[in-house]
């Protein structure tokens, strides 16, 4: 039985699923006849690239396109769709890499007249796996093709493709097909099948395929295979694997509340229940990325609130993490992830990752077991304020209605909650609240931006209802704060792996 991708593979331009910026040029081409000999398709694998080039192979054998569309109907079309034409040739050059297929496939065979159509197609998949001696020589035939011959080059690995091969090709880069253009295709081809498949399936589908339009209609094809009418989410999660993603991001709000006792045990726990380590570190990965994208990409909150649960389970980590710390972490864990590969304990690596992470405080410096530190910390100063000035509302009031305040933010703005959540209110002077940040990220983004601050603020006067109240922001910690927090780091790495300090 064939599966979904070949059962609706798309037989026109029209038909492509997310990669308009060229199905239209390549259109357009044949419609005007302005063609070239040879063309370069490259991009990820699984979004259209073979496809685009069968597709554009029929249409330069069609007798009768309509404006750069294939008919479908005329003989080459036909010939093409039930896999007699004898013009088109396509090779995997996965498997047919040696000089001897080159020449005797391709050079050779291209001096030749079509037999049936105007042109002879030679459609090579996996480029790039040809050896250097078939790129030299089907070079020649490139600069200077006969007249009815084309050549269509696919590849996933672009930068493998010699220089002098990729400068007499037109180059077309495909890109990841976006999430709603996915949701789109599954849904007709779940229509067609007859499935009433629940909006779920199809974003936990979508969100698995990262992209990759044949990845997700081989999922598809995966539920319908249970020969059931209705696809659930239950039914769902029969097939589709499930995620390590909320497990990964428990322990990262470990990290965050920087509770290394309660890391270390979420890392036990996982290892004693069977969770492979290495691919949970390959999901804490998958996490930083994320978090860096939603910082670049602030309205992907919204998406996330709306998707699945390994995308919902991220919330809480928006904003709790400059982006120098999540480079930090990310560098750390690939090293760890290298010693795991290298045969060093899985357990242990993600151990040691985790109190590096959780006992950082909140600068990007290795731990090391030693007296405390005598060092002051970094304290934003205040901004010149009158010193006697009365202030218009007390502080501890202001703390009481802070959770108040941070839902009335959340109403407007779904990011800054989660920057004021790990933030304090620390004194009032005048009309003036200041609010102590833990990161000098947090407090630009709430403080410098002009519309956050604003929305802070009227946020503040209606919880308060104090209409005059302003916010200004300081970053860092109390002196005796950060002593504790400097024991604790201290008796936290001795406690996890023992020792004494020596003086």
């Amino acid at each position: 039985m064939p599966s979904l991708s070949q059962l609706y593979r798309p037989q026109s331009f029209a038909d492509i699923t997310g990669q308009a910026h060229i199905s239209e040029t390549l259109r357009k081409e044949l419609a005007t006849g302005r063609l070239g000999h040879a063309y370069l398709f490259s991009g990820p694998r699984g979004v259209g690239k073979t496809t685009t080039a069968r597709i554009f192979a029929k249409a330069l054998n069609c007798v009768d396109l309509r404006e750069g569309e294939p008919c479908t109907l005329c003989p080459p079309c036909l010939a093409f769709q039930t896999g007699s034409a004898v013009d088109v040739i396509e090779l995997d050059a996965a498997t047919h890499t040696g000089l001897d297929t080159v020449r005797e496939s391709i050079i050779e065979h291209a001096r030749f007249a079509p037999m049936m159509g105007r042109r002879k197609v030679y459609v090579l998949d996996e480029a790039h796996m040809l050896s250097t001696a078939s790129w030299n020589a089907l070079l020649k035939t490139l600069e200077e093709p006969p007249a009815h011959a084309f050549f269509i080059l696919a590849t996933t690995e672009v930068h493998k493709v010699p220089a002098t091969i990729v400068s007499r090709c037109q180059r077309f880069e495909f890109r990841r097909i976006d999430d709603a253009a996915l949701s789109i295709r599954l849904e007709e081809i779940a229509k067609a099948q007859q499935w009433q498949a629940e909006k779920e399936v199809i974003r936990l589908i979508v969100s698995r395929s990262e992209g990759c339009l044949r990845d997700a209609e081989t999922l598809l094809g995966q539920l319908g295979a249970l020969w059931e009418s209705r696809l659930t989410l239950e039914l769902a999660h029969l097939v589709i694997p499930p995620s390590r993603l909320p497990q990964a991001a428990e322990l990262m709000i470990a990290w965050v509340n920087k509770q290394h006792e309660v890391s270390l045990v979420c890392v036990q726990c996982l290892f004693d229940q069977g969770v492979p380590l290495l691919p949970l570190v390959d999901d804490l990965l998958l996490i930083i990325k994320k978090l860096l994208l939603v910082i670049a990409t602030p309205s992907l909150v919204e998406t996330w609130k709306q998707g699945v649960e390994e995308e919902r389970c991220l919330l809480p980590l928006v904003g709790a993490f400059t982006p120098l710390e999540l480079n930090d972490t990310a560098l750390l864990l690939m090293e760890r992830r290298r010693d795991m590969k290298a045969g060093v304990d899985p357990l242990f690596a993600l151990q040691l990752a985790s109190t590096v992470v959780a006992c950082r405080d909140g600068r990007s410096a290795s731990v090391t077991p030693q007296p405390i530190i005598e060092t002051a910390p970094e304290v934003t100063p205040l901004p010149s304020v009158p010193s006697q000035a009365p202030s218009s509302v007390d502080i501890q009031f202001v703390r009481a209605k802070w959770n108040a305040t941070i839902r009335a933010v959340e109403e407007k703005n779904h990011s800054l909650p989660f920057i004021l959540k790990i933030s304090r209110p620390e004194l009032v002077d005048g009309d003036t609240i200041f609010i102590r940040f833990q990161y000098a990220f947090h407090r630009d983004k709430v403080i410098t931006d002009l519309k956050n601050r604003r929305l802070v603020e009227e946020a503040l006067r209606e919880t308060l209802q104090v209409p005059t109240l302003k916010i200004e922001g300081m970053i860092g910690e109390e002196q005796t704060t950060t002593e504790v927090r400097s024991q604790d780091v201290v008796s936290n790495v001795l406690k996890a792996f023992g020792g004494t300090v020596v003086e």
